[in-house]
């Protein structure tokens, strides 16, 4: 079984769940979620997760947190001694949609790949194309 954490500085992880729900509603069921305020420690939460993981070596633990190098993720990194998790850092809709959607399985090296191209591709500058129409 596959357990989805959203790890952020403040409400960021639990509007993304709610957006996820928005748009693809039970699929999204079953992630928790981990919003750091000021005073707490986010190496509070990261105990409590090793002692969930340590009890569960059974199921992959896919944890998203918000900033590479931030106290979120870095209280998270430890994690990674486990067979059983996957951290990734920059926290994306389209990552968390496609990881949802794609990969229900236990996730291999290429789908780890796969999932952080998917979260770099979904950055990108839009702007809107003027078009002049031709005089026939």
């Amino acid at each position: 079984m596959r357990k989805i954490i959203l790890a952020s500085h403040g409400e960021l992880s639990k509007g993304l769940l709610h957006s996820a729900k928005m748009i693809i509603g039970d699929l999204a069921g079953g992630i928790t979620t981990f919003s750091l305020y000021p005073g707490e420690d986010a190496a509070d939460y990261a105990l409590e997760l090793r002692k969930e993981i340590e009890a569960n070596k059974e199921d992959e633990y896919v944890v998203i947190a918000d900033l590479s190098g931030a106290s979120v993720c870095s209280a998270m990194m430890p994690l990674t001694d486990y067979e059983n998790v996957k951290l990734f850092t920059g926290l994306s809709l389209a990552m968390l949609l496609t990881l949802l959607t794609e990969y229900p399985g236990p996730l291999t090296e290429s789908d780890v790949e796969e999932l952080l191209k998917t979260g770099k591709d979904g950055i990108e500058n839009v702007c809107l194309e003027v078009r002049e129409e031709e005089d026939f």
